[in-house]
């Protein structure tokens, strides 16, 4: 870039990270090294020697002599020269991985700030569509009071007035399902972005009707599914089951094996049960079943994934968080149809 004469130097932008001084890391590096070759490696070193030549040639052992070397100030340079070589070597990758790992901090920290981003964006937009949506039905009530007021609301005019009722309708409910589905991301994201979960002991089968009647009123309105907790209908389920485990995350949990049961089949059970020291959740569908030789090899590896119709994501966060928690999961497919996902959870 040319300058002019007056003109002042540009200053270059760029992401400043933290980082430590490495001269540190190799000086320290350096001295352990030496000093674990002087005192530990190479008389290690010798007595082993002295053993193997006295058991193997009957040799006397003479331990004193083999490290009397060390005592000779002469001889310190050559010992802990590779040592020092080693130890440095050491410092500069531990310096290496508490550089990577700052990074690693500073990204995460940007990813948080990029889901509070969105989702100060999304909730504006979705307040916005909500309040023109609510303005719109109010001017719609306005207008047709004023035509039922000048005795123009029959004939032509009415198709029009229920077309438009029909659009804010539609708008209404885009603006409902927008703010679902932002809660639902946003809890799928918190639940990534714990290292460690708190437990606490809460009732289980709340958040599980939660779960299942989430999926029902949105993802899956427009299909018909029965679903039956330990054989009762979800509108009578009174059951208690109380365990730890962390809300958000045992939601996404349920969520990502009911959703896959819901799209399988029409009919969905539930069984809830504590075995021993875990709960056991068994969801079964009345499907036509899964195929675990693709699953396996798209959980597996990069490859499978290619060529697999699904990716199996909501399955890999499943597992993930799973992990996580303690928790397991099995799947096998029934000998009558359908296919049963079975979780485990520490109680």
């Amino acid at each position: 870039m040319e300058m002019t004469d007056g003109q002042e130097k540009p200053e270059r932008l760029k992401l400043s990270t933290p980082r430590s001084r490495a001269w540190p890391y190799l000086l320290v590096g350096a001295i352990l090294g030496a000093a674990f070759e002087m005192l530990i490696n190479v008389p290690l070193d010798a007595v082993f020697r002295n053993l193997f030549a006295y058991l193997f040639a009957g040799n006397p052992i003479r331990l004193t002599q083999a490290l009397a070397h060390l005592a000779k100030p002469g001889e310190w340079p050559a010992v802990s020269l590779t040592g020092v070589i080693l130890g440095t070597a050491l410092g500069y990758a531990f310096y290496r991985l508490k550089e990577n790992q700052k990074k690693l901090q500073s990204l995460r920290q940007e990813f948080e700030i990029q889901v509070a981003t969105l989702r100060h964006h999304y909730k504006n937009l979705a307040l916005g569509i909500s309040g023109f949506s609510t303005r719109a039905r109010r001017k719609l009530e306005k207008l047709q009071q004023q035509l039922q007021d000048c005795g123009l609301s029959d004939g032509g005019i009415k198709p029009e007035i229920k077309a438009l009722e029909q659009s804010v309708i539609i708008l209404e409910n885009a603006s409902k399902r927008l703010t679902s589905i932002l809660t639902e991301e946003l809890m799928f994201l918190k639940a990534l972005q714990i290292d460690v979960l708190t437990l606490t002991p809460k009732d289980f089968f709340p958040v599980l009707r939660h779960a299942i009647q989430e999926l029902l009123d949105l993802r899956f309105r427009d299909k018909d599914i029965d679903v039956k907790i330990n054989g009762q209908p979800l509108q009578d389920l009174c059951s208690s089951l109380v365990f730890p485990f962390e809300p958000y995350t045992m939601e996404v949990i349920l969520q990502n094996i009911l959703s896959n049961a819901m799209s399988q089949g029409n009919l969905i059970q539930v069984q809830v049960a504590p075995q021993d020291d875990r709960v056991v959740v068994e969801i079964r569908d009345n499907g036509s079943g899964v195929d675990l030789r693709e699953i396996r090899a798209t959980l597996e590896s990069a490859r499978g994934r290619k060529g697999a119709e699904s990716t199996q994501l909501g399955l890999r966060v499943t597992l993930n968080l799973l992990e996580k928690c303690g928790g397991r999961l099995f799947v096998l497919n029934q000998p009558d149809g359908g296919s049963s996902f079975i979780l485990e959870f520490p109680k």
